[in-house]
């Protein structure tokens, strides 16, 4: 045979199909072909570090619209498919702990950032102070931590510099590039090394195939029993519940940052509509703790102890109309007592 025929069947045979084999971890297949580089070698890693009671901190960055959550939802369930659940996803410091304490040992925690619900600076000094004081503990309880974020540099510099293990870059919906993070011994910096890539499809595509759930009507029908049970559902779900008290907790914060520049007589006039309400007629003054109670619940306002002090007394003075005078006793009218 020459070189000619030779060169003929290789091209031939690159032609065929490649089937690649199928390598089971927990409830999910993947495709295993040494040849072409196909391998879960990034779940093994970490499975294998939980095993050994290692760290595993680990953020996940890209620009929006990338599907960090969603990425960061596949390696958890991948990680621990029969544990990983909505409720290890996390928005705030309490829940962190809570999943910490309760979790089963190798469950991973996703603490996810809620999208324009919580101002960043709030958001990071839960996130330093979760990571701080936990750090040590991750060791023994074996539970990996995943942080899905826009940018790394908008970490603390000490959590980027020291506590982070992996690195996981979305550059697209379902693909990434992993980096292992070494710390330097000697100076103050990291090294950032390319470990694996990984893509995933859509979880759960076999049960729906749409891209989203933000336009789907079984996301949040009226009838409960109608919601979709899927779990990217369950987690939308979640993340909107968690985004809706926030939304009013700023709307609130808001009002009350308006309401802090008013002044005393200013307060006085959108008070005195509700008069009936902390006027006491026996006593013949305003009752302070219904006034108090006034402002807070139908104004929505808050004011110190000095202020709302200052505020009675203010009503007083400048509506002597709502204390009318007792009705004076008339001496020829009272009886005797012998």
């Amino acid at each position: 045979m020459n070189h000619a025929q030779t060169l003929k069947r290789v091209l031939e045979r690159n032609k065929e199909p490649i089937k690649p084999n199928l390598m089971k971890i927990g409830k999910h297949q993947f495709a295993v072909n040494t040849a072409l580089g196909y391998y879960p070698y990034f779940s093994i890693t970490l499975r294998q570090r939980v095993k050994q009671s290692k760290v595993i901190n680990a953020i996940v960055t890209g620009e929006a619209g990338v599907s960090k959550s969603y990425t960061t939802m596949d390696i958890c369930r991948v990680l621990a498919p029969k544990y990983f659940g909505d409720d290890n996803i996390v928005f705030t410091y309490p829940e962190f702990l809570r999943s910490v304490i309760t979790d089963k040992r190798g469950t991973p925690i996703m603490f996810d950032e809620p999208s324009y619900a919580m101002s960043k600076k709030d958001w990071y000094k839960e996130l330093t102070k979760a990571l701080v004081k936990t750090i040590e503990s991750f060791r023994f309880k074996g539970k990996p931590l995943f942080i899905p974020i826009i940018n790394k540099n908008l970490l603390e510099k000490d959590i980027r510099t020291y506590l982070i293990q992996f690195h996981v870059s979305c550059y697209d919906r379902g693909k990434a590039r992993v980096y292992r993070v070494y710390q330097s011994p000697f100076k103050d910096k990291s090294y950032n090394y390319e470990l694996t890539r990984l893509e995933y499809k859509l979880f759960d595509n076999n049960l729906c195939n749409k891209p989203t759930c933000l336009t789907c009507k079984k996301l949040n029908p009226k009838n409960k029993a109608d919601r979709c049970p899927i779990f990217r559902a369950r987690y939308e779900r979640k993340k909107m519940f968690t985004q809706g008290e926030r939304y009013d907790q700023a709307l609130e914060d808001a009002e009350q940052s308006e309401y802090s520049k008013l002044t005393l007589d200013e307060i006085e006039a959108k008070a005195i509509v509700y008069s009936e309400k902390f006027i006491d007629v026996d006593k013949m003054k305003v009752n302070r703790n219904r006034l108090d109670l006034v402002l807070r619940r139908t104004l929505k306002m808050r004011i110190g102890h000095t202020k709302l002090y200052k505020l009675a007394s203010l009503i007083e003075f400048d509506h002597p109309n709502l204390f009318p005078d007792p009705t004076p006793i008339n001496k020829d009218n009272v009886e005797k007592v012998t």
